[in-house]
């Protein structure tokens, strides 16, 4: 295989990972990091255990609308105190509002940094919304 850079294409320029490679990255790192909201959904309806589903939004945001059995923890309050409390044998499942919002991923950083396991829920809320599962408001105003 070529595997030449190509200067004037944006694909090629930067020539891709060899097959090895791609799956070492995909299969060992990118997967164990990330989940998306099909497979949260899939496991909180049938009811598997073993992680909790963290929303990492402001509490407004959360009030308003968040993933159904979700526990609010905003990443700006994630210090070592606050996380004394958190179960160390379960995974945390981070989110935030969507691919232009990078709360789940800090959420996740921080979760991670103090030793827990942890994945990050692409898409975030707006693509759980997107797919049509179930969302809760905390706000009894905005029931």
């Amino acid at each position: 295989m070529n595997n030449t850079a190509v200067p004037d294409s944006r694909i090629l320029g930067n020539p891709p990972a060899e097959p090895s490679a791609a799956v070492e990255y995909f299969y060992t790192m990118k997967l164990r990091c990330e989940t998306d909201p099909y497979d949260v959904q899939h496991d909180l309806a049938a009811g598997a255990g073993g992680f909790v589903v963290i929303d990492t939004r402001r509490a407004a945001a959360f009030d308003a609308e968040h993933i159904t059995g979700a526990r609010h923890f905003p990443h700006d309050e994630m210090t070592v105190a606050a996380m004394a409390d958190l179960d160390p044998a379960l995974v945390y499942v981070t989110y935030g509002w969507g691919p232009g919002c990078n709360g789940g991923t800090i959420g996740a950083a921080k979760l991670a940094g103090q030793g827990f396991r942890v994945k990050e829920m692409i898409g975030g809320i707006e693509y759980w919304k997107r797919a049509g599962y179930p969302t809760r408001c905390s706000d009894p105003a905005g029931q």
